[in-house]
This record gives C-alpha cells, sequence and structure tokens, in this order.
C-alpha cells in the first residue's frame, strides 16, 4: 500500500476510535507499508493530533474498568505492553475513583459467588479472590472487601 492511501486509511480508522501507537504500528505492517512510510505515517498522525496518548489512557481504563471489570494491575500490564509511557499510565490509573473501583470489586464480589461451589466459606473466597486477582485486581484490597 503507498504511504498517502495508508495515512488516509490510518486518519479514517483513528477517527473512530482512540488508538495508540502501538496498535496503528500493527495495522501499518499488516498492510506491508515501507519503514519510511511507516515513520512519516506515524510522525502525521502525532502531528495532527490523530493519535493521542493521554486520550488513549484514559479511554482504555474507562472501558476496562466499566466495562471489563479489569483491576488496576492488569490496566497496567496492557498498557505498558503497548509501549505506552509510564508516567501517563501512572498519571491515570492515580485519577481511578476509589468508592467506583471498590464497588465494581463487590459487583465482581457477588456475582462470582454466586457461580462458585466450596465445602465451606473459605474455600468459596479463596476461589473467589484468585477470580478477581486473576482478573487484575489488587490482593490487599480484594481480601479486605471479602472480609465485608
Amino acid at each position: 500500500m503507498d504511504r498517502e492511501k495508508a495515512l488516509s486509511k490510518c486518519m479514517n480508522i483513528c477517527s473512530m476510535r482512540e488508538y495508540c501507537i502501538y496498535d496503528i504500528e500493527q495495522k501499518i505492517d499488516r498492510w506491508e507499508v515501507k519503514e519510511v512510510d511507516r515513520e512519516y505515517i506515524i510522525r502525521r498522525l502525532l502531528e495532527d493530533n490523530f493519535i493521542n496518548h493521554n486520550r488513549y489512557v484514559k479511554a482504555f481504563i474507562n472501558d476496562k474498568l466499566l466495562y471489563n471489570h479489569w483491576g488496576k494491575i492488569k490496566i497496567r500490564y496492557h498498557l505498558k505492553h503497548k509501549n505506552i509511557e509510564v508516567n501517563i499510565i501512572e498519571t491515570y490509573i492515580d485519577k481511578i475513583d476509589e468508592i467506583t473501583y471498590k464497588n465494581i470489586i463487590d459487583t465482581e464480589i457477588i456475582k462470582k459467588k454466586k457461580s462458585v461451589k466450596g465445602k465451606d466459606e473459605f474455600e468459596i473466597n479463596q476461589k473467589v479472590a484468585r477470580f478477581l486477582i486473576s482478573k487484575g485486581f489488587e490482593p490487599n484490597i480484594v481480601f479486605d472487601r471479602l472480609k465485608k
């Protein structure tokens, strides 16, 4: 694919939802765009504000927290995997409302307890805790919420 067509396609997809550089690079690689053109496309997308990591991180955290019910650990891991700057990640992770965060954990606990079987309350709580920890919630917060 030639440079202008790839740039136009990237601008189009970036205008529909937020993307980070990593995501766009993956798409460009599939289109087999030359390295020189790839760098030009990324630079243009950044200059024209089609790609903005602050906006991306804010949207990513919001979506994964509210819709997927992921915890901070899993969100942080996925953002780092996409080569997002750590200071941007931490800025927006720190802005997560603690009450909302704990309410999500409580909701997940109630939902999971309905489907988990165990011989006693301790075993059920352990299974629920493992599930929530695997979703990226901090163990200390999970165990604290399970006690309540």
